[in-house]
């Protein structure tokens, strides 16, 4: 079998840390299970509130039928796993400080100009390595000619634990997103890059982690996020600035979807947060509730909607790899202390840059930005989601290289 092309690791990396070489395959029998499954699944009868097409009381039940009638019909998950088995990917075992070792799956593409810049991925919930693989597939193609020598970047993407192919987190304490950023640094250590250092992009739960690894890890150079959840500056009378004219018409328009979904959008929150055991069982164990619950969001926090195959294989990968009850702990830490997210931001000292997305579900308006101190380079966007990665993957890429080339090395 030849190798995949991009695939050569850039530096030695110890035996102990078992990189292996990974492919997706999922039995012929789960596949034939998941059929009968969603088959045998009932999806409830019309009623009012699954009437409705606009999303206000969750997904229509439209939607869901025609969904899954074609996953269980017209998608083909052979042709999504051989997609995306077409990209270089590993496991690597990483040994957390209390000597626990933890196996991290990621998804990558390998340069070998020793000028490559590393730009570590990071994914959101619910999403998964699936959300940057347009990225990739326009990087690959772009270099397909001129091969890995001209490759400017070392792509890695990584499934966080308790996501996809990685490990579920322990059974025995709490883990939470400052567990992932200290394990995601000891991975990137792992493959070398503690030399030259790496950037790291993220957005939802991956914009939360970033600043955790950018203050824990000296080798972390630069962070680009396309989420930026933070409060006003203090003794701000939002609704008094909002009729003095102190916000621009898309920060207005973004404020309100913000309280909007603070009001009406957080049940998944709630449910994670406070029941994830049983969330965990009710949403994990049906493929029709997990397509529900995770399709909606994927549906309702976007501008332009995914293509369904992108939605199904995120869905997918979620349930062939059974890690919803898994994915789900962070909403704990969000609940509890719904401040802990901003805590990692207090010591980052490296450049940061920032994409607004019109239609991200947080989006703070310039002047909050400027007040917080540390962002660097922001752009805004009059269009885009929560999900920029799969929905405009060329705009994410463009700001991320272009924030790239202004401060590396600087």
């Amino acid at each position: 079998m030849a190798a995949i092309r991009f695939s050569t690791t850039p530096h030695p990396v110890a035996s102990s840390a078992n990189l292996t070489p990974f492919t997706i395959s999922v039995p012929d029998a789960e596949i034939e299970k998941l059929k009968a499954l969603l088959d045998l699944s009932p999806v409830a009868p019309l009623n009012r509130e699954n009437s409705r097409t606009d999303g206000f009381f969750g997904i229509s039940r439209e939607a869901l039928v025609e969904m899954v009638k074609y996953w269980r019909d017209g998608y083909d998950w052979r042709k999504w796993e051989s997609t995306l088995n077409s990209f270089p990917q590993y496991k690597i075992t990483v040994s957390d400080d209390d000597s626990k070792p933890y196996n991290i799956h990621f998804l990558a593409l390998f340069s070998t100009n020793p000028s490559a810049v590393p730009i570590l991925l990071l994914h959101g919930w619910p999403g998964s390595i699936l959300e940057f693989l347009p990225i990739f597939l326009k990087l690959r193609s772009q270099y397909a000619s001129s091969g890995p020598m001209s490759l400017p970047f070392h792509l890695i993407a990584p499934h966080f634990i308790g996501f996809g192919f990685s490990d579920p987190p322990p059974v025995d304490r709490d883990f939470t997103h400052v567990d992932n950023a200290r394990l995601m640094t000891k991975m990137m250590h792992a493959l070398g890059f503690s030399s030259s250092g790496y950037v790291v992009q993220g957005g939802d739960l991956g914009a939360m982690t970033a600043p955790v690894i950018a203050s824990i890890d000296p080798a972390c150079k630069l962070v680009h996020v396309n989420l930026l959840n933070i409060p006003p500056p203090p003794g701000t009378d939002v609704e008094a600035d909002i009729r003095e004219g102190k916000y621009t018409s898309d920060e207005v328009a973004s404020i309100m979807g913000t309280q909007e979904f603070a009001k009406r959008g957080t049940a998944f929150l709630k449910l994670n947060g406070w029941r994830p055991s049983t969330a965990g069982f009710l949403i994990g164990s049906s493929p029709v509730g997990l397509l529900a619950w995770i399709g909606e969001k994927m549906i309702a926090w976007t501008d332009e909607t995914p293509e369904k195959d992108l939605i199904l294989t995120n869905v997918s990968l979620y349930w062939f790899s059974g890690c919803y009850p898994t994915s789900i702990y962070h909403h704990r830490v969000v609940v509890d202390d719904p401040g802990v997210y901003m805590d990692g931001w207090k010591t980052v000292n490296v450049p940061v840059g920032y994409s607004w997305f019109k239609k991200e579900l947080f989006n703070p308006p310039k002047v909050w930005i400027d007040h917080m101190g540390k962002i660097n380079w922001y752009r805004k966007h009059d269009k885009g989601g929560h999900f920029p990665a799969l929905e405009l993957p060329e705009v994410l890429w463009e700001d991320t290289q272009d924030f790239v080339d202004e401060f590396w090395g600087k």
